[in-house]
């Protein structure tokens, strides 16, 4: 499994580029710009391939999610903290792909099985935050102890660390900077982190 975090900011011809990475493989992109607000992510949402919106995640706005028909939500872990057990219940009901951080392994051994997929970060030192360093270390293997849903690595997966993560045991990856360093290139570097991921 791969998913695509997008750029922070607004990336000329954005979409055009989500539909392409969705073309090549990508399992689903959450579409993520810390500080927008929802009208801000339903112009965008606008400008994207209507094809495009059953693999899109959003953070936190219910309401697009289900104008959009998108996949799911995502929840950060100060959100995480905020949700109510009835507004969770009420996504689930919806068949809605619930998504949140975590930064350890401890919180990953508390989280319920109402949440279908965890982003664990930072597994490597990060590409797109600089400074923020590797939590584990690469002998450290994945134990979900019951947990049912999927766990993603994040944080500095690129095509020479897609291999570890794969042997740490992850479900699957999280791409952020290794697509968006160069735009221009960011189809190209998916396929390579694609083929290294799910080679054999």
């Amino acid at each position: 499994m791969i998913q695509i975090i997008t750029h922070t900011e607004n990336i000329p011809d954005e979409t055009d580029i989500w539909k392409q990475l969705l073309n090549e493989g990508a399992d689903s992109i959450l579409v993520r710009k810390p500080g927008w607000q929802e009208a801000d992510y339903e112009l965008l949402l606008l400008q994207a391939d209507p094809g495009c919106y059953g693999r899109l995640m959003i953070p936190e706005h219910a309401t697009l999610c289900e104008r959009y028909g998108l996949l799911g939500l995502h929840f950060g872990e100060a959100a995480r903290g905020n949700i109510t057990m009835e507004h969770l219940n009420s996504y689930r009901q919806k068949e809605w792909l619930l998504s949140t951080s975590i930064h350890n392994v401890e919180t990953l051994h508390a989280t319920s099985n109402d949440w279908n997929q965890l982003l664990l970060s930072p597994v490597f030192n990060s590409i797109s935050k600089k400074g923020y360093a590797a939590a584990f270390d690469e002998n450290f293997r994945l134990n979900k102890e019951g947990f049912e849903g999927n766990v993603l690595a994040l944080g500095g997966i690129n095509d020479i660390t897609a291999n570890k993560a794969r042997d740490m045991q992850f479900d699957g990856i999280a791409l952020l900077g290794a697509i968006w360093q160069e735009p221009e290139r960011a189809v190209r570097e998916f396929c390579r982190i694609r083929d290294i991921w799910r080679k054999n």
